[in-house]
């Protein structure tokens, strides 16, 4: 089970699912200036366990982050709705196959409280997941 396939499989869900933004990708460099609104994703966390008697990785827990980002002064409530937008793609027990396993939505995605960061307004949306090989 490749980290890289759970990653992929979580962004295709995110690109393909008409949320209206477009996106900026870990450790890729937009071509050209990113216009708003859009949104950055993230995978901050993961924690990985084995199998004892092979070594192999069984199973992978983490969160995929996605912050929105609207232009400072067109007011919370449109980065909410990117937002909520973003959440309803990743409904609670949902389930996303990939290459040697398949992804799990663990619970409600948590729509964090949105801040000001220079001419930007974000909002965080945190989607927590478990990836079982098959």
């Amino acid at each position: 089970m490749k980290r890289s396939d759970i990653n992929t499989a979580l962004k295709a869900r995110l690109a393909t699912g008409g949320t209206g933004l477009s996106g900026t990708w870990p450790n890729v460099d937009p071509q050209g200036p990113v216009s708003r609104p859009f949104f950055e994703v993230q995978f901050p966390a993961q924690n990985r366990n084995g199998d004892y008697l092979s070594a192999d990785v069984v199973r992978e827990t983490g969160s995929m982050a996605v912050i929105v980002v609207v232009s400072g002064g067109t007011g919370e409530d449109a980065a909410n709705d990117y937002a909520e937008a973003v959440s309803d793609l990743f409904p609670q027990s949902l389930r996303i196959a990939f290459t040697n396993g398949e992804i799990t939505i663990e619970q409600p995605v948590d729509i964090r409280g949105g801040f000001r960061d220079g001419p930007d307004w974000r909002v965080p949306v945190i989607i927590q997941y478990s990836a079982l090989a098959s």
